[in-house]
């Protein structure tokens, strides 16, 4: 088809007017009938029409452009997180400029300021800070911000994230029915993230009043990891591992399997997260799955609701999957 459509083609093959066509490529449906929703959607295919973007900015001052900051973009829980928040932005004609923390802070803040230098109307921040002072320079850009997964202390923006501590106790609860008496709990370095904490406290507290040994490795996966971990599973106790994070999961696997170490017959395992991996590594690990994708659509309303100037929820939460397998 022709790549020089005009809008007006488009109205005018729809039968309706520039009007509506410009109101439906700004995802403004209000008012606007499903039965014309669909007319148009299909006049637009059916003619290859591509709306100039550069154009739409220049006449409605805006960028359609939204920052979104990751922790570490190498990891599954991100790539499915920026698929949720794309497909919400995307159906506003929103575009994300992604930024990757990379696991530093100082890389983080950085990369924000230069963020900051572009026409963007709103940014979603997977911080890599537990403290909201370290963001404080964001309110002086006064655009909508939007936490993700992870919080800020004290509470400053809305955040999306998952019900970390009815998550966490009810695999804590599993763990003292399969009579283990005692648990590893394997994490990256606990004090960078609000909800490596909670799910840590959860767990101990838990584990501790029905009278269960823990003890805590907070470290990098790295080399380190493995001689920490084989020490602490040794001994009588029957033990399990509960990995904070996706990360380490799979890190421990990984240990477990060249160590020729059975699960669940010589350690059990379970912990966050489930990325369709864990249900192919024999036995079946017990996980608890984020639902990333669907935290990271939340995430993608809640800030259009921002733009919009609509009344936003500061905390949404949504709940986790539980999925029971054979590795306790």
């Amino acid at each position: 088809m022709k790549n020089n459509v005009t809008i007006s083609q488009v109205a005018k093959e729809a039968g309706v007017s520039k009007t509506t066509i410009s109101r439906y490529l700004n995802g403004k449906f209000e008012n606007m009938s499903q039965d014309t929703r669909q007319r148009i959607e299909k006049t637009i295919a059916q003619l290859d029409y591509h709306p100039n973007r550069q154009a739409q900015s220049l006449k409605s001052k805006k960028s359609y452009l939204i920052g979104v900051v990751v922790s570490d973009i190498s990891n599954m829980y991100s790539s499915l997180l920026l698929k949720g928040i794309g497909s919400i932005l995307s159906k506003s004609n929103y575009q994300m400029i992604i930024i990757d923390g990379g696991n530093s802070l100082k890389q983080e803040q950085e990369l924000l300021e230069k963020l900051l230098e572009q026409p963007i109307e709103g940014i979603i921040l997977q911080p890599l800070s537990p403290e909201t002072s370290h963001y404080d320079f964001l309110t002086q850009h006064k655009l909508p911000v939007v936490l993700v997964d992870r919080e800020t202390a004290p509470t400053h923006w809305p955040v999306v994230t998952m019900n970390n501590i009815a998550a966490t106790l009810e695999i804590a609860k599993y763990i003292i029915e399969k009579d283990y008496e005692k648990v590893v709990v394997v994490t990256e370095p606990i004090k960078d993230v609000l909800t490596r904490q909670l799910r840590y406290r959860t767990l101990r507290e838990h584990l501790k009043m029905n009278g269960k040994k823990i003890q805590l490795i907070s470290t990098a996966v790295d080399d380190t990891l493995k001689k920490e971990l084989l020490d602490a599973i040794q001994g009588p106790e029957k033990t399990a591992i509960f990995a904070l994070n996706g990360r380490v999961l799979l890190g421990i696997l990984k240990i477990l399997q060249e160590e020729k170490i059975n699960i669940p017959e010589q350690v059990g395992v379970t912990g966050f997260d489930d990325w369709n991996i864990t249900e192919l590594i024999s036995p079946g690990i017990t996980c608890i799955e984020q639902q990333s994708e669907k935290i990271g659509e939340a995430a993608g309303t809640l800030m259009l609701q921002s733009l919009e100037k609509e009344n936003a929820e500061d905390e949404i939460i949504l709940p986790a999957k539980i999925h029971y397998r054979h590795s306790l």
